[in-house]
């Protein structure tokens, strides 16, 4: 792939792909990490993406890459939740409902957390969260009610 093109996509969807993997990751160092890797092996590919599936394609390249650094047994465990919270409040403008929203969200298991934040925070559909992550329309959507239901247990005792 040209570097020019490399360039564009990072320009369009860098923060996109950090943020997916910071939502798996939860560590600043270890997304931006993924994202470069992703982009790298981008400059190594010999072939050019469809403007309509550019995102996806990335999208999944990074969840692929977090999913293999989990595995890794190099990888550090445990997850610095409030660093996490403060990267995403630099994305958005997140009010104190959304941070305790946040911060549960970051505490529940990846399998369930993943769809869920493609969905509500990235504005994936079920059919596109299950290309993304390999798996079928009714296990994203399963996922992310079993998520929710999680979240609403974990913001009970908040309250």
């Amino acid at each position: 792939m040209k570097n020019e093109e490399v360039v564009r996509l990072y320009d369009l969807y860098a923060n996109d792909l950090y943020r997916l993997a910071l939502s798996y990751l939860g560590s600043k160092q270890d997304a931006e990490d993924v994202v470069q890797d992703v982009y790298l092996k981008l400059l190594n590919k010999v072939f050019s993406l469809k403007s309509d599936c550019e995102k996806t394609y990335l999208m999944k390249m990074t969840a692929n890459r977090c999913k293999n650094m989990l595995s890794s047994s190099a990888y550090k465990t445990g997850v610095d939740l409030e660093t996490a919270s403060a990267e995403i409040a630099c994305f958005y403008e997140l009010t104190d409902h959304d941070k305790d929203v946040y911060e549960a969200l970051m505490a529940i298991d990846d399998s369930v957390r993943v769809p869920i934040y493609l969905f509500y925070y990235e504005g994936y559909q079920y059919n596109e969260i299950a290309k993304i992550l390999n798996l079928s329309d009714s296990a994203v959507a399963m996922r992310i009610k079993r998520g929710k239901e999680h979240l609403k247990e974990k913001l009970e005792r908040l309250s």
